[in-house]
């Protein structure tokens, strides 16, 4: 019998020349509760209020559809063929919403999100886009259904895309010019838009001591003041502390330097640490706010790693622009 917390797990199946995976099945899930909210509903409408047949039959049917049409996007599913060499998205798992061929694609990669990660199919032309969803969203990253996913899915599709055509396009083109950097003698700044940081620094300082001198909030305690103050101008201080920091990459001595007016976060890393980047896609309420790069490193005599955020971009085009760059500075 088939558990509900089964139903928030990604399912596929792998045929000898096909890969088909559900990445929506806890639309299943959503569909039961809906339906269980509508039913309240109409038993609350059948009891209180005695509406016109006209009006009442459609207010049903619309009850009904919504529920089912939850249920009917749990069936919607990717396949991949082998064997044509297509990739293919059925809504419902019966309309044809997308379909792109596999020479087209770049690979599944892992998309960390707040709260959790999931798997994603980028296109060559889109590789730091949103991508199409091809599992479930995770919050642990030793989910077994996720590890199975990786070890059993995605070799086999990406043997699907290495059959049908390499994912490295024609090698990049030499850097002659920076973009995203300040570029003096051996030493590469990374641009920042420090305006909108400095305004929102100097608003909330301002906030802070206004409060503190004399504040527009009269019936409160003094330690009520107190904490609006300081926390306003915590908040203050970090927006102008980076608006003032800098990350620096130093090509003559081989290290990145990040530092700031106020000491805070300062740290230098060498190029020979380097363990690659990610970017992590960000969204607040469903909206795409940005995608940010971060620089992952080994630490120094442990078997450690850890992050350092880069830069918050949003287009792939211009993710892809400021990776070629920094790997063009790093030499790798």
């Amino acid at each position: 019998m088939m558990s509900p917390k089964s139903l928030t797990k990604t399912r596929w199946i792998i045929d000898a020349n096909r890969v088909i995976v559900y990445p929506h099945r806890v639309s299943y899930i959503l569909a039961v509760v809906v339906a269980l909210v509508f039913a309240g509903i109409m038993v609350l409408y059948i009891t209180n209020v005695h509406g016109d047949t006209a009006v009442s039959i459609p207010f049903f049917i619309f009850l009904v559809i919504i529920p089912v049409l939850f249920f009917a996007f749990g069936n919607t599913y990717v396949e991949f063929d082998g064997s044509r060499g297509t990739m293919q998205k059925k809504l419902f798992g019966f309309i044809p919403v997308k379909t792109m061929p596999m020479s087209a694609l770049f690979g599944i990669n892992v998309v960390t999100t707040t709260g959790g990660y999931n798997y994603r199919l980028f296109s060559k032309k889109d590789r730091y886009g949103k991508g199409i969803l091809v599992s479930s969203g995770y919050t642990k990253k030793t989910d077994t259904n996720a590890q199975a996913f990786a070890e059993q899915v995605i070799p086999v599709v990406h043997g699907y895309l290495d059959q049908y055509g390499s994912v490295v396009d024609s090698a990049p083109q030499p850097i002659t010019s920076y973009k995203y950097y300040t570029h003096t003698g051996g030493s590469f700044t990374i641009k920042k838009r420090k305006t909108g940081l400095i305004i929102f620094g100097i608003l909330f300082l301002a906030f802070g001591i206004h409060e503190l001198v004399n504040p527009w909030m009269k019936d409160v305690s003094i330690l009520q003041k107190v904490l609006v103050t300081v926390v306003c101008a915590g908040i203050g201080l970090g927006f102008m502390h980076a608006a003032f920091s800098s990350i620096v990459f130093d090509t003559g001595a081989g290290v990145i330097k990040r530092t700031g007016p106020l000491g805070w976060g300062n740290k230098t890393i060498s190029f020979n640490d380097f363990a690659g980047f990610q970017t992590i896609r960000k969204s607040t309420n469903s909206v795409y706010t940005g995608t940010e790069i971060h620089l992952y490193y080994r630490i120094p005599d442990t078997q450690q790693q850890a992050s350092m955020m880069l830069q918050v971009l949003k287009s792939s085009e211009q993710i892809e622009r400021f990776l070629e760059e920094t790997k063009s500075i790093m030499n790798i």
